[in-house]
């Protein structure tokens, strides 16, 4: 082992150890190489251009792609419409109230009919019905915007007609009868709510209308009396609505159902909505009377039209909730 080879450059400078605050000014400033926080004022003279010209180009290109996509953008209309865009040419049917957002993934309408008030782990009173259900309406109820035209029951649509991408005929909440608000609870407390239904907007859609109970093709199974009430109305450009009991112990419990307004129908003066500004979507109430207490019901709602298609799994087409009202008697046995 003594014999063994010296190896040539094996040694080593150890260098200063420093701790502390010596160690932090050290690094802030070396006064043996000027280096401040470990680099030379040249050094952190180049790499600071280097980051310039860098983030330079980087924000030119953006701004340069930017410009260049929109080009392509309309500040009026999407540019892919209907068939040609994702969204595709059927509307679904829009539930309001909706829920609060302690419970926004559920469908469920659920209260008790004899309390407003709220209590943890226990049904929840109307109260947040109500207020959620005035919400919805209070756009509604402001002053009419200049550009809303007073329709007149599609009496007169020329103005309207006239500059479609401007103006749009207005919704009166008096087309809700007893779900416009002249209850104040909405019959929530008497438990008979309003459910109101919109069609969720589609740029352009111009619905294919029923003019007859006939037109609608047998293998939709459509009800009677929708088909009664299209042969009965007096406007036939219209996109009609119904609701129903998914099975039939949900038909026994729903009880009676009530229109408003009375053709239960989104009348055909108020397309195409083209983005007009403060664009009014119309409403249909449907309020839900002798609802048996305690009974879970599934309730499906649909709007009829030749080119608004139904689709159970992807709900177009259609609204889907379950209604469930309570007194102080069945709900005390339920914990939420």
């Amino acid at each position: 082992m003594g014999n063994d080879p010296i190896p040539i450059g094996c040694s080593a400078i150890k260098p200063i150890e420093r701790h502390g605050m010596e160690a932090l000014s050290w690094f802030l400033y070396d006064r043996n190489t000027g280096a401040i926080m470990g680099r030379t004022p040249l050094s952190w003279l180049l790499i600071t251009i280097f980051y310039i010209v860098y983030y330079a180009f980087l924000a030119g290109f953006w701004a340069l792609m930017l410009i260049a996509f929109f080009q392509f953008i309309d500040d009026k209309e999407p540019r892919w419409q209907q068939e040609q865009s994702r969204i595709g040419r059927s509307p679904a049917l829009g539930v309001r109230p909706g829920q609060s957002w302690d419970y926004i993934d559920s469908s469920m309408i659920i209260f008790n009919k004899e309390t407003d008030k709220d209590v943890k782990y226990k049904v929840p009173g109307y109260t947040g019905w109500v207020s959620r259900t005035n919400k919805f309406l209070e756009e509604y109820k402001k002053s009419s915007p200049p550009n809303a035209v007073d329709c007149n029951d599609g009496a007169n649509t020329d103005p309207q007609t006239e500059d479609q991408h401007n103006k749009f005929c207005k919704f009166s909440l008096s087309n809700l009868g007893a779900c416009s608000g002249s209850d104040a609870n909405y019959g929530y407390d008497q438990g008979e709510p309003c459910i109101l239904l919109k069609l969720n907007r589609i740029y352009g859609l111009i619905p294919e209308y029923y003019r007859s109970g006939e037109e609608i093709p047998k293998e939709d199974e459509a009800p009677q009396a929708l088909k009664d009430r299209i042969d009965a109305a007096t406007n036939k450009d219209q996109v009609w609505v119904s609701c129903r009991g998914e099975n039939a112990a949900d038909e026994e419990s729903m009880g009676e159902i009530t229109y408003f307004p009375s053709d239960a129908a989104f009348p055909g003066y108020y397309f195409p909505y083209l983005n007009q500004p403060d664009y009014q979507s119309p409403v249909v109430a449907v309020k839900f009377k002798g609802t048996k207490v305690g009974q879970f019901i599934h309730v499906e709602c649909r709007a009829w039209a030749g080119n608004i298609n139904y689709d159970k799994r992807d709900r177009a087409g259609i609204a889907h909730f379950e209604l469930m009202v309570h007194d102080a008697d069945t709900a005390k046995n339920v914990v939420m």
